[in-house]
């Protein structure tokens, strides 16, 4: 007689077999891997005690959305940062009673252009810095349905200047960095599939330079970094499906040589790029981090660039941005590579100036799904924060972390003739050579100051203005700022 026990078997293992699938299916969706993990789930707790410290907690109202771009902006005179919004709003963000806020007016906010890339630079002259935010629409590259914004800050209101301009931008793009070029300082615009903008502003107008200095090419651009030299800052564009340019700066405009200089790389997909004195000489070296390939790190030579990439930073990775400062005051430059988890772990690194990793601490996130970073002492105790972003292929919030340390430490701010910061200026104190960021290195702009640890004071620091001004001046301050030797005058 049948008794039904090979049916109930049966129907047992069927239990058991869906019980497993939506355990394992819901572990995939909200563990952390892609969708909507929060900041705590992102760190690796009590990795040691050296490196980085997760302070993520001073972020109010910290949503998992997706992010890519970061700039520190200043406004008002104060360093604030700006996170670009991905299918959600863009964010204005200060320090305010101990914590990170948002003080987001509503016309930044524009949440529907899908934007990507933003940094700062004063290219009105009125002593504020001008906010550019590249958008994407829906377009990977090529030509989009969104256009980018140029917000000025005019009687307290943030008004765009790409609004019904002949220069707005078409083309989708990934980074957008400030630029002295020879006729003031400009936005460099790294489009994908469309040519590349310099824009600035003449009079009243808006004006592309680019075709103007024959810098108007056609590739997969990336990354923008300036390297200032005593004439004014050459330009590094990182590229894929194509070479690097690198555009030397000549007495009538720009020469491209990357090739003849050894940083083209036409094979390797470039993400992020960084300038640092490697050295501790004087001069400013690259590093490049490349998707998924060999990633790269050059000396300045008399020639040009050295290919001195060290075997532990090399290693290939998903790598996104790439940040080099003085995080732990200690005197030395550390280089952090931000990668992106979106196909299994992927734990970001960190090395010191020659590329030798060390510890990280709490900013591994092996399940992070990094984009842009941005660097600043956004709450003026001294030491550097790190904040990242998160984002492509899915949800996360932004992240902080410093290297807690009682060293001492000198900050210096290049102030240009218009009394807004001074970008691409650059600062030598004891033969070390630090820059003013202009960005973006991919998805980033840094503070628009230098950071110096381990100094004692008095100490004299030089200053190399973009425009081939010099000034010397005995530093007997933590903090100061050095202002144009016009702007002295009057």
């Amino acid at each position: 007689m049948w008794d039904g026990s090979g049916l109930s078997e049966r129907y047992i293992l069927i239990i058991f077999s869906v019980l497993f699938l939506v355990l394992v299916t819901g572990f995939f969706f909200l563990g952390g891997l892609d969708f909507g993990v929060g900041s705590d789930d992102l760190v690796e707790k009590g990795s040691g005690s050296e490196g980085f410290v997760d302070i993520s907690g001073s972020i109010v109202d910290n949503p998992s959305l997706r992010r890519y771009g970061l700039a520190s902006v200043a406004v008002d005179g104060e360093t604030r940062i700006f996170v670009t919004g991905y299918g959600g709003p863009n964010a204005l963000m200060r320090w305010k009673d101990g914590k990170l806020v948002s003080d987001t007016p509503e016309n930044l906010r524009d949440p529907d252009t899908n934007a990507i890339g933003a940094a700062s630079c004063d290219i009105d002259g009125d002593g504020q810095e001008e906010i550019y935010v590249l958008t994407t629409g829906n377009q990977y590259g090529g030509k989009k349905d969104t256009r980018d914004r140029l917000y000025d800050r005019q009687d307290g209101e943030w008004v765009d200047l790409l609004d019904g301009s002949d220069v707005t931008n078409r083309y989708s793009g990934r980074s957008v960095g400030c630029h002295y070029s020879p006729e003031g300082y400009a936005f460099f615009v790294a489009r994908y599939g469309g040519p590349m903008q310099m824009i600035t502003k003449e009079g009243d107008e808006l004006k592309d330079l680019a075709p103007e200095y024959g810098m108007d090419k056609v590739t997969g651009g990336r990354s923008v970094v300036n390297i200032p030299q005593e004439d004014g800052p050459d330009l590094f564009v990182g590229n894929e499906r194509g070479p690097n340019f690198y555009y030397n700066r000549t007495e009538n405009g720009y020469e491209e040589v990357a090739e003849k200089l050894g940083v083209a790389d036409t094979s390797l997909p470039a993400r992020g790029t960084t300038v640092y004195d490697r050295g501790e000489d004087g001069d400013l070296d690259l590093a490049i981090s490349n998707w998924n390939s060999e990633n790269k790190i050059y000396r300045r030579s008399e020639d040009g660039y050295e290919d001195v990439t060290s075997e532990d930073f090399s290693i290939r990775g998903p790598a996104r941005s790439l940040v080099a400062a003085d995080f732990n005051n200690d005197g030395q430059t550390s280089i952090y590579l931000n990668n992106i988890a979106s196909r299994g772990k992927a734990p970001n690194k960190f090395f010191d100036s020659r590329g030798t990793q060390i510890p990280i601490g709490e900013a591994s996130e092996p399940q992070g799904l990094g984009t842009g970073a941005t660097v600043t002492d956004i709450n003026q105790d001294g030491t550097l924060e790190m904040v990242l972003a998160h984002g492509e292929t899915g949800s996360q919030p932004l992240t902080m972390y410093k290297v807690p340390n009682k060293n001492s430490f000198l900050r210096i701010q290049p102030v240009w003739k218009s009394s807004a910061p001074a970008r691409n200026s650059l600062v030598k104190i004891n033969g070390k050579a630090k820059d003013v960021d202009g960005g973006s290195g991919y998805l980033n702009q840094m503070e628009p100051w230098t950071h110096f640890g381990n100094i004692s004071l008095p100490v004299e620091a030089t200053v190399i203005f973009p425009d081939g001004e010099k000034t010397s001046t005995q530093i007997e301050e933590r903090k100061v700022k050095i202002k144009h030797p016009e702007q002295e005058k009057n």
